[in-house]
């Protein structure tokens, strides 16, 4: 994701709303069976490589209080989450490479759960590979009781009842979604803290193995994050952490501009005639209590709803809630209708997260298409022609991604939005102050007596002296590899202590530019593995591009700490 698109992207938060609202949990859902929570660590996947997640609680670190309220964060919230993918053994095996993975705009780890899967899965018995999903700080503060709940009863009923109806759940009651205001510490959750809680995650690879075995992928604005944290100074370079970068469908594209196209003002007070709706400021509004991405109608619960019909549609996909509050003024605005038809659970949710019918390109997947009656092609409220049903007497129902040539199972999706303890795939509670730190140091070049780098600690200075492999990949949001011109151009060769040592950015050993055109934004994270799969190639490019980038050779890493 572009930096640009990023800012347009929290602008348009409220639409995420209507993305996300088609479908909950009904009132005919089957018994469930006695809740137990689900375990940290399991065994997620069998076949000829098993894998095994684990979820773990990594320190963070203290940020300083909020200037404005005198608030700290709390101790306790303090801590990041990561979500480990790695073959099943005890001790676990020594790898070639750990993918450590950070991602998106309103994205959490679960989001790379197909991404992380398929990494591991190219395993072999002579070298293995491992994927961390982080979970930003922030994610910390989701209370997803009533979706565990509804995930081990496989019906988005009890997530309904915790979040939406108020009523207890497994001998608990929510206590309502968290606001700015109650979180006034959370206005300095920006970029510093980010790279620096990321520091704290690199440093579980022992010291000495970092550089050689470390491979940072960022997606969509994670992938200006991990730009960010390569060219950091943290009293060492940033990129001496890592033997590699991945952009996946993300990129800043300022990187190298002179620091005078940064606006301090804009930065600290916000811009009050942005479209299409104000820009918040640090100072003005960001540290005052506008400290969370809002999403309006339903707010976060939006997202909330969102996992329980990822539920619903994953377990009782056949089923025609049509008596769910709120679910059919919400989905008929999401995609330009009056009234709704019938809808099974899966074509609900297959709506309003497949690319030709998705509002939002950011939380697209080409997932399959609906069926059971006509589709009619109309003019979306925020650009471009997006699909919608146009029969009211019809049921329709979904034929999956791989059915109709498209990347992504749509039971993949769903289980990605849900899937996991305390694990989903957004964050309920996106800090504003990140894509406003992105803003503007997003240059990679930031002066040391810069007022980015006095004033709000945006260390990221070392922009031309990266000299880490990088492999870039546009899927369609980024859309064409010359988005990644100006990172090419602005870093150095490879360093003389690495694999491919004095190998010039045009050498694709150094910097790999490729484009996938069949993959939709969220495609990379979630495309089916398989013979015939366009998310097939980029995964083999990804691990060849880990192999080729780190030396023979492995490091152990012990198991991490529990949640």
């Amino acid at each position: 994701m572009t930096l640009d698109a990023i800012l347009r992207a929290t602008a348009l938060a409220s639409l995420v709303g209507l993305a996300a609202l088609p479908a909950c949990g009904s009132s005919d859902a089957p018994a469930a069976a006695p809740y137990a929570p689900p375990a940290a660590s399991s065994v997620v996947e069998e076949g000829p490589v098993r894998i095994r997640r684990e979820i773990a609680l990594v320190a963070g670190v203290a940020p300083p209080p909020n200037p404005t309220t005198g608030a700290s964060t709390p101790a306790e919230q303090n801590v990041v989450r990561v979500v480990r993918y790695r073959v099943d053994a005890d001790p676990p095996r020594p790898v070639r490479a750990v993918v450590v993975m950070m991602p998106g705009f309103l994205a959490g780890a679960g989001s790379f759960d197909g991404l992380a899967r398929a990494i591991v899965r190219r395993s072999t018995p002579a070298e293995a590979f491992e994927a961390w999903a982080i979970d930003r700080r922030s994610n910390m503060l989701e209370d997803t009781h009533g979706l565990d709940v509804a995930e081990v009863n496989k019906s988005g009923k009890a997530a309904y009842d915790y979040y939406i109806e108020g009523q207890p759940v497994e001998g608990k009651t929510f206590a309502g979604f968290v606001t700015g205001p109650q979180a006034p510490w959370a206005s300095e959750w920006g970029l510093e803290t980010t790279v620096k809680d990321l520091r704290n995650v690199l440093a579980l690879v022992p010291a000495a193995e970092r550089k050689k075995r470390v491979v940072l992928l960022g997606h969509s604005l994670g992938a200006s994050v991990v730009e960010a944290y390569a060219a950091w100074d943290f009293g060492a370079p940033g990129y001496e952490d890592v033997a590699a970068l991945v952009l996946a469908d993300g990129v800043a594209q300022r990187e190298g501009a002179a620091p005078d196209t940064v606006s301090r003002e804009r930065y600290e007070n916000g811009d009050p005639n942005a479209a299409p709706i104000p820009a918040p400021g640090v100072v003005k509004d960001i540290r005052a209590g506008n400290t969370f991405v809002s999403i309006p109608l339903l707010g976060v619960q939006a997202l909330a709803v969102a996992e329980a019909t990822a539920i619903d549609a994953r377990y009782r996909p056949l089923a025609i809630d049509t008596d769910v509050p709120g679910r059919d003024r919400l989905l008929s605005l999401a995609l330009g209708l009056g009234s709704l038809p019938k809808l099974t659970n899966r074509a609900a949710f297959g709506l309003a997260f497949d690319e030709g019918s998705a509002p939002l390109t950011f939380a697209a997947a080409r997932c399959g298409a609906a069926r059971g009656g006509p589709l009619g092609e109309y003019d979306a409220a925020f650009g471009g022609k997006l699909s919608h049903p146009t029969d009211p007497a019809a049921t329709y129902e979904w034929t999956d991604g791989p059915d109709v040539g498209e990347p992504t199972r749509i039971d993949d999706l769903a289980s990605a939005w849900f899937s996991g303890p305390e694990v989903n795939f957004t964050e309920w509670y996106f800090p504003q102050r990140l894509p406003a730190d992105l803003a503007v140091a997003s240059t990679l070049n930031v002066p040391d007596d810069d007022w980015r780098a006095t004033a709000y600690g945006l260390r990221a200075k070392h922009g031309a002296r990266i000299d880490a492999p990088i492999f870039a990949a546009a899927f369609r949001l980024v859309g064409t590899t010359a988005a990644f011109d100006a990172l090419k151009k602005l870093v150095a060769p490879i360093g003389a202590d690495r694999v491919h040592a004095g190998a010039p950015r045009t050498d694709p050993a150094a910097f790999s530019a490729k484009a996938y055109p069949e993959l939709a934004h969220i495609d990379g994270l979630t495309g089916a593995d398989g013979p015939g799969s366009a998310a097939t190639a980029f995964y083999d490019d990804l691990v060849a591009f880990a192999r080729g980038s780190t030396p023979p050779g492995d490091v152990a890493i012990p198991s991490l700490p529990p949640r």
